[in-house]
């Protein structure tokens, strides 16, 4: 996955770079313009391929205002960007977005808008535009069949705070709509996950909360807890404000709890409370908080959850990745099922049952597991 990221976010300037197309009547000369440095990056490094991205100027009443398209090359590391602000114009916002014309009707690009699988585009919030104010704050946008799904993050190229690869697949599996548009082994290994009309389901280490505030919108019935240390508290709770003004159930069925895994004792909820199901994307990528990880999970488990199901999806970024399944094993889990994946840096996905992978290409897992 490669997500287009603010290097320097929007700023008045008074110098002219390449001409961008002005819209209707944005023709006068501006007084000053917005100048950026933009990037495409996987989670860790530029993205070394080729697409088209178009940076608008977007009013507050959703009028573009003007535009300038963006020609990405393997061989750039990031591009500055000039956008004139149209004279009386006192507020507005910037939106970047891929030129995907490929016509890939996969999963994953449903959950991205249908423009591309594999380039998620950013924008920031409406700002007024005679300051020079920083931006801490940009926004993504996903497609559910019930409606858009808005979420916050941090600006940057730090790690944190962020949405991460298996959030966003997950995210796209769960809630597909059709369940026949997924390949044949995820629809088998989804399948049965939301049988039940009204589930409890908990995460762990939600980020930003796109995989939790994702399932509270596409299941209405189903009551989600989003956990993760209490610094990611204020993001979670600004996501799910945003997501429930247009569906105000969200205040009802999802709800943010800090939980850390290695602090002792649990909280009293972990007993007392069942949940159904637990997931759980991109956690493995760390190995000093594998033993925490699983003596929560196991924790869970064997008390309020007992019966419960796990669900993972993860990019694998390293080797020692595997000795987190290997340590669950030793505690007596059981992995029902895993289906493994490649994605390549186009963004196609397509099944690779024995965890071979070409040149280029990453391994996404799904694991299902219980006590």
């Amino acid at each position: 996955m490669n997500f287009i990221r603010f290097i320097k976010t929007p700023r008045i300037a008074t110098t002219r770079s390449k001409k961008p197309i002005v819209k209707g009547n944005a023709k006068k000369s501006p007084a000053s313009q917005l100048s950026m440095i933009l990037t495409i990056t996987t989670d860790f490094s530029p993205f070394a391929g080729s697409t088209e991205l178009m940076c608008q100027l977007v009013s507050s009443a959703d009028t573009v205002l003007a535009e300038h398209r963006i020609n990405w090359d393997g061989s750039l590391r990031d591009v500055k960007v000039d956008l004139p602000i149209p004279s009386g114009l006192k507020e507005g916002r910037v939106a970047i977005t891929p030129i995907d014309d490929s016509g890939s009707e996969s999963f994953v690009s449903q959950f991205l808008g249908g423009k591309t699988n594999h380039v998620v585009g950013v924008e920031t919030a409406t700002f007024a535009l005679n300051t020079v104010n920083r931006h801490d704050t940009v926004y993504r946008q996903f497609s559910l069949p019930q409606g858009p799904v808005r979420i916050a993050e941090q600006t940057g190229e730090t790690i944190i705070r962020h949405i991460w690869d298996a959030g966003i697949i997950l995210s796209a599996a769960l809630t597909c709509n059709p369940i026949s548009n997924l390949p044949d082994e995820l629809r088998q290994f989804v399948r049965p996950i939301f049988s039940e009309p009204a589930m409890k389901v908990l995460e762990l280490g939600t980020g930003v909360g796109i995989l939790g505030i994702s399932i509270a919108r596409a299941f209405p019935s189903t009551t989600v807890v989003m956990t993760d240390l209490l610094d990611a508290q204020s993001l979670v709770d600004e996501n799910t404000c945003t997501n429930a003004k247009t569906h105000p159930q969200m205040l009802r069925n999802a709800l943010f709890r800090a939980l850390d895994w290695e602090e002792r004792p649990f909280p009293e909820w972990t007993v007392r409370e069942k949940f159904d199901l637990i997931v759980m994307a991109d956690v493995t990528y760390n190995t000093a908080t594998f033993v925490a990880l699983a003596d929560t999970l196991e924790h869970l488990l064997s008390t309020g959850s007992k019966g419960g199901r796990v669900l993972c999806c993860g990019k694998r970024r390293h080797d020692e990745e595997e000795g987190f399944w290997r340590l669950v094993r030793e505690k007596g889990f059981v992995i029902h099922e895993r289906v493994i994946f490649s994605m390549d840096l186009e963004g196609t996905i397509n099944y690779c049952g024995d965890g071979g992978k070409k040149d280029g290409e990453q391994l996404i897992d799904f694991i299902s597991m219980s006590l």
